[in-house]
């Protein structure tokens, strides 16, 4: 991208910056091809994502991101916007697929090939955080809660299929798996597992 919208046209990048409607819908129509390549083609070892429903939830959570309100003021203006934002997708989808390996739950066996790599320190510590994970499922006295944490982290479900199964909107299933996801931090480190 030789011209780059924010970074050469200040009205949009200050109308931008005080998060105005019409130069956030600006940059999400310039920008969106590029969102949608980092997300369809990946990068660095990272092939893209496969199934259309994670490429979709990926897209959409890496303008949430961009679209908060520190991130717009964190863009300096002088760099490439496009370059900023290609940062801030990268982060998220890491945080994405890191989030996805920790929450993919399997029987409780390491795969073999992992198995013989782990020493048996490794393999009783894997076993307690499987414990542990299974307790704080437990823990969780809300209904609905519970639901969307299966939902997402264990079967894999994107948001917006979880916001039209169980009547909410996307963005309090989004809310709802961000707070689960800092409970459950929170949990394991009280439990001395991080």
């Amino acid at each position: 991208m030789s011209d780059d919208l924010l970074r050469d046209d200040a009205t949009i990048r200050e109308a931008f910056r005080q998060g105005k409607r019409s130069a956030l819908s600006e940059v999400y129509r310039v920008y969106s091809p590029l969102v949608q390549i980092v997300v369809s083609r990946g990068f660095g070892g990272f092939a893209g994502f496969f199934n259309p429903a994670d490429r979709d939830d990926a897209f959409q959570t890496i303008f949430v991101a961009a679209f908060e309100e520190k991130a717009r003021l964190r863009y300096n203006g002088l760099d490439a916007y496009s370059k900023y934002l290609r940062g801030i997708a990268q982060n998220v989808v890491r945080r994405m697929l890191e989030r996805r390996k920790r929450f993919n739950r399997t029987d409780g066996q390491p795969e073999p090939s992992e198995k013989s790599r782990q020493t048996a320190e490794d393999q009783v510590i894997d076993l307690q955080a499987q414990a542990l994970v299974r307790q704080f499922v437990l823990d969780i006295d809300d209904d609905r809660e519970r639901e969307i944490l299966n939902r997402y982290f264990v079967e894999g479900q994107a948001e917006e299929s979880i916001a039209a199964n169980i009547g909410m909107t996307r963005y309090g299933v989004r809310k709802t798996i961000k707070l689960l996801h800092e409970r459950m931090q929170r949990y394991v480190k009280q439990h001395g597992l991080i």
